[in-house]
């Protein structure tokens, strides 16, 4: 006969209450009513391991402190939340130290630097207009320069394109004079010697070259005496102040106001005009001959020829046959030309 470990009274052995057997160190036998298992639990669970309350309560003792076990968890939970918070904490302080140079960089663009309110930080001036203010001037300065550097380009380039005559010029009794940058001129290698205007000769010679009868070819033809004078007579520029092309054109060389260098010893009082070709045997056309003859009047009206000029061929002035025996024999019939010297 054995007694219940909790309400101490007999367990009858024919009793329909079912028992239960600690499994603690006492080994004692209970009433299932005086446990806290259900009988539901005793018909599903046939091998139950239960420990009544002084055996569990002994075992308990054994086992670590569930305070010190929840401080050891706690302590590695800290660990863990200090390290996060470090973290943390280091990004809040590098992000609060990348706005506060973002504020600073925009406050000293809008506002310029905060002054302490002392007297001797107000006298500083506002560096960031400052700046700013360089900055304009130098930007205004460029492009002022770059405007100017695209207007002598686009004149530059305008001046040298072909003049408006018509493409097959034909001359119509008018004189037409292409300028030094119409044909394209080198820049003269150093400065021209002024004429003493009005000047009292008009010197008529040829090339000694092959004519042209358009502007391309005389354009050509003109380039090419320059670039002969300057690179192989030494000369700063063409020798010739004006010259008459085939195609009823004159082209300017040193023009109405610069000393030639054709005929020595006569160009510091002289003008020489000069047929683009060769002329032994035949003639210039009539309206290259017009030509010239009307550049002439144009001198007289601008006082670049004296009202009394005398006109020469060049080969009464130097040892040469220029303007060829052709053409000497049709300008000594023209006004003002001088036998004599």
């Amino acid at each position: 006969m054995s007694i219940c470990g909790s309400c101490n009274k007999t367990i009858d052995l024919c009793s329909l209450v079912k028992t239960v057997k600690c499994n603690g160190p006492c080994q004692g036998e209970f009433h299932s009513n005086c446990t806290s298992l259900k009988h539901q639990k005793l018909q599903t669970n046939k091998n139950v391991i239960w420990l009544c309350e002084n055996c569990y309560n002994l075992c308990a003792k054994n086992v670590p402190d569930q305070a010190v076990w929840n401080n050891l968890q706690e302590k590695e939970n800290n660990q863990v939340t200090i390290s996060l918070t470090y973290l943390c904490d280091v990004e809040k302080r590098l992000g609060a130290l990348e706005k506060k140079s973002s504020q600073d960089l925009t406050e000293v663009e809008t506002n310029g630097t905060r002054s302490n309110n002392s007297p001797a930080q107000s006298k500083i001036p506002n560096k960031s207009k400052f700046n700013r203010g360089m900055l304009f001037i130098i930007g205004l300065i460029a492009f002022l320069i770059l405007t100017l550097a695209i207007t002598l380009f686009i004149v530059r380039g305008a001046s040298r394109k072909p003049i408006t005559a018509p493409r097959n010029y034909k001359f119509n009794g008018t004189l037409l004079r292409i300028t030094k940058e119409e044909w394209f001129a080198e820049a003269e290698r150093d400065s021209l010697k002024k004429l003493e205007l009005p000047v009292q000769r008009v010197i008529i010679g040829h090339t000694a070259t092959n004519g042209c009868e358009n502007k391309t070819q005389c354009d050509g033809r003109v380039q090419s005496l320059q670039a002969f004078h300057i690179y192989s007579n030494g000369w700063n520029d063409i020798g010739y102040n004006f010259l008459v092309g085939g195609d009823g054109l004159v082209y300017e060389g040193r023009g109405w106001y610069n000393m030639g260098a054709y005929t020595k010893d006569y160009n510091r009082d002289s003008i020489s005009i000069a047929f683009i070709g060769t002329f032994n045997m035949e003639l210039p056309s009539e309206n290259d001959l017009i030509a010239a003859q009307l550049l002439i009047d144009e001198g007289l009206r601008l006082g670049a020829l004296s009202k009394d000029y005398r006109l020469y061929g060049a080969r009464q002035l130097s040892p040469t046959e220029s303007p060829g025996k052709a053409l000497y024999s049709v300008i000594t019939k023209w006004p003002h030309w001088a036998k004599n010297i």
